[in-house]
């Protein structure tokens, strides 16, 4: 069993509210808070609220075997929460509460085994008690010692190892074949990869703060670019929608999402994104494409498509947080997003969502199918988890399942959404309409969905933050083409929801003629 320390690490970079051991081992406990805006106007990224809240997200990282079943001791150093009444556990994978201290703020949790992603709540003064979720995080990643890419080795030919500390020597990056972020902390800034790299490595305790561009016309010739390891990338030295046509130095004016830095941009067909935690991003967390085919008809993206699996994404605090888009053909697995925007984008075929543990900010769809209309088929998506979603409102681009609206026309067709578990009381489950535009909806299935709790329209009204209060709940309104949508044993609160109470428990508001089936 092992833990991931960084030496080095400023103090604004680790936690001074929790301690975290591991069978007798110290691993980092990392921290994330919002920056002070950079924007001219109040609210203008999104994050006001929370600032006004102090809000973190903290987390530690330990890997071990199947044979191994780790104990692990979590503290609440004393603060001005005061005393906890209660210390809960939400998450996945195995584990076994094995006894809580109130009066010391300690909780000892023992992980039955490895990829087992954990929330530890605190419920004192700094949990929100009636939308259930804490404003200072404390995650636990427990990862499998054995990963599914293994690392490289460091004395290979045409290998880069950067020490902790180095200066980044970009002209030997740019003749290796393998980069090598050894541990302790790095400062990369915005990179675009050059032609020869082929993987980028973090090894375990890595702090790199900085971005990694692979979507480089040279760059979409070749097949299987690779991002691996158990080390952070961390976009905490880019201010909210950085440029990257001045390194990331600048920030735009407007909505530059053509120019913007992403944490990862991947631009080969075959990547492979594994184990890497990514935080502080000051825009789109992972991307797949150039940035002048984002939205091309014809783009990059239809030739596209990988792995993604065991990556955390969190601690992004203001507007275009996205978490990971699925591209065509790729599996998107056992992976941990926190995102303040659409978590997860659907909008290509063949993909696979499975085994995912979500946490929703205050902004954004899990799954999200908007944007631009389009046409694709074959997405599956099962057995997610969403631990917390923070909506304040029904804006139109919010939702477990939602399409926004926003130009264009085509064909979403065979989408499975199942097996998803919503933990806490959330304003929406779904949102589908084409009222404005001609997109077309066929054979989209909600199948075997858990909710918790749906807030009824009054106390959506009572909500503070960044939602909207005049659209309903769950809405299925079709107009300017077919929309075909099954809803298979859904469950709100224990309730199932059938075609007898879809507008009352289930908050369903129809209009036009939707192909709506209750199962």
């Amino acid at each position: 069993m092992s833990v991931s320390t960084t030496p080095g690490l400023p103090d604004p970079s680790t936690s001074d509210l929790y301690a975290v051991d591991v069978d007798g081992k110290r691993p980092t406990v990392y921290r994330s808070a919002p920056k002070e805006r950079t924007c001219p106007s109040p609210n203008c990224d999104g994050g006001d609220r929370a600032r006004a809240d102090r809000r973190s997200f903290n987390w530690a990282s330990f890997r071990f075997g199947d044979a191994t079943r780790p104990v692990v001791t979590v503290t609440k150093r004393p603060s001005t929460a005061g005393m906890p009444r209660d210390i809960q556990v939400r998450g996945t994978g195995r584990y076994t509460v094995l006894d809580k201290d109130l009066d010391r703020g300690r909780i000892r949790i023992r992980v039955e085994r490895p990829d087992t992603r954990l929330s530890v709540e605190f419920l004192d003064s700094r949990y929100v008690t009636g939308r259930q979720f804490p404003l200072d995080a404390l995650l636990l990643f427990a990862d499998d010692a054995t990963p599914a890419v293994p690392a490289p080795s460091r004395s290979a030919p045409g290998t880069y190892v950067v020490p902790a500390r180095a200066s980044f020597d970009r002209h030997r990056a740019a003749s290796a074949e393998t980069v090598v972020f050894a541990r302790g902390v790095h400062d990369l800034g915005y990179w675009e990869v050059p032609e020869s790299v082929r993987r980028v490595h973090l090894a375990p305790g890595a702090y790199v703060r900085g971005a990694v561009d692979s979507a480089t016309p040279a760059k979409a010739r070749q097949k299987g670019f690779t991002v691996t390891g158990w080390g952070v990338l961390s976009g905490e030295a880019f201010d909210w929608r950085a440029d990257k046509r001045t390194g990331g130095t600048t920030s735009c004016s407007y909505d530059c999402w053509e120019h913007t830095v992403k944490m990862v941009q991947l631009g080969t067909d075959g990547f492979r994104l594994h184990d890497v935690t990514v935080v502080n991003a000051p825009h789109w967390t992972v991307s797949g494409h150039r940035d002048d085919q984002i939205t091309a008809v014809a783009d990059d993206e239809s030739r596209f498509g990988g792995t993604v699996e065991g990556v955390k994404v969190l601690g992004n605090w203001g507007w275009n947080g996205d978490g990971i888009p699925a591209l065509p053909g790729t599996t998107i697995s056992n992976c941990f997003i926190s995102a303040f925007d659409d978590a997860v984008k659907l909008y290509s075929s063949r993909v696979t969502v499975r085994d995912n543990t979500l946490w929703q900010m205050d902004n954004g769809a899990v799954f999200q199918l908007g944007w631009y209309g389009k046409t694709i088929s074959d997405v599956t998506v099962s057995d997610n988890t969403v631990l917390h979603a923070e909506w304040t409102g029904t804006n139109s681009n919010w939702g477990l399942l939602n399409y926004e609206e926003n130009g264009g026309s085509g064909t979403i067709s065979d989408v499975t959404v199942s097996g998803t578990r919503v933990m806490g009381p959330v304003t929406r489950i779904v949102a589908l309409s084409n009222q404005e535009v001609a997109q077309s909806f066929r054979n989209i299935r909600l199948e075997d969905t858990t909710v918790d709790r749906l807030f009824t329209t009054a106390e959506i009204q009572r909500l503070s933050g960044n939602g909207d209060k005049r659209l309903p709940r769950n809405l299925v309104h079709q107009s300017r083409a077919s929309l075909q949508l099954t809803v298979s044993d859904l469950r709100i609160g224990g309730t199932r929801i059938t075609v007898n109470n879809a507008a009352g428990p289930g908050g369903f508001s129809l209009r036009g003629a939707p192909a709506l089936v209750f199962e």
